[in-house]
C-alpha cells in the first residue's frame, strides 16, 4: 500500500514539470506569433528565418522562464522597436483595423441600395 502512494506521488511530481513546461512553450509561441520580425516587418517572429528572429525567440524564452509576464515583454519590444513590432494593434489602432472596414462597408451598402431603388423606380406618368 505504501509503494503504490509513494508511486502515485512521484508519477504526480513527475507530471508537474511537464505540465508548466507545456505552459511556458504555448506562452513562448504565443509571444512568437504576437511580434513581427523587425528586419522586414512581414512575418511573425515565429515563423521568420532571420538572424534578428532567431535571436528575438531565444530572448523571449529567457524572458518566460525568468518569470516575466507577457505585458513585461510585449511592453519591452514595444519600447525597443516601437508600435510596429505587435502583429495585432492595440487600442485606437484596433478600432481603425478591425471595427471601421466593416462600418465603411455598411454605409456602402446602405448608399447602393438607396441610389438603386432610386434608379430603378418607374418614372411618373405625364
Amino acid at each position: 500500500m505504501k509503494i503504490r502512494l509513494v508511486f502515485a506521488i512521484l508519477s504526480l511530481a513527475a507530471a508537474l514539470p511537464a505540465q508548466t513546461s507545456g505552459d511556458r512553450q504555448a506562452r513562448v509561441l504565443k509571444l512568437e506569433s504576437s511580434l513581427l520580425a523587425p528586419c522586414c516587418w512581414a512575418e511573425p517572429v515565429s515563423t521568420h528565418r532571420s538572424e534578428v528572429a532567431l535571436q528575438m525567440r531565444e530572448e523571449i524564452a529567457g524572458f518566460v522562464n525568468e518569470g516575466k509576464t507577457d505585458q513585461e515583454v510585449l511592453d519591452y519590444y514595444k519600447q525597443k522597436y516601437g508600435l510596429r513590432i505587435l502583429v495585432e494593434p492595440e487600442g485606437a489602432l484596433w478600432w481603425w483595423m478591425h471595427v471601421v472596414p466593416f462600418v465603411v462597408l455598411g454605409i456602402g451598402a446602405v448608399v447602393v441600395v438607396f441610389l438603386l431603388k432610386r434608379w430603378l423606380r418607374p418614372l411618373p406618368a405625364s
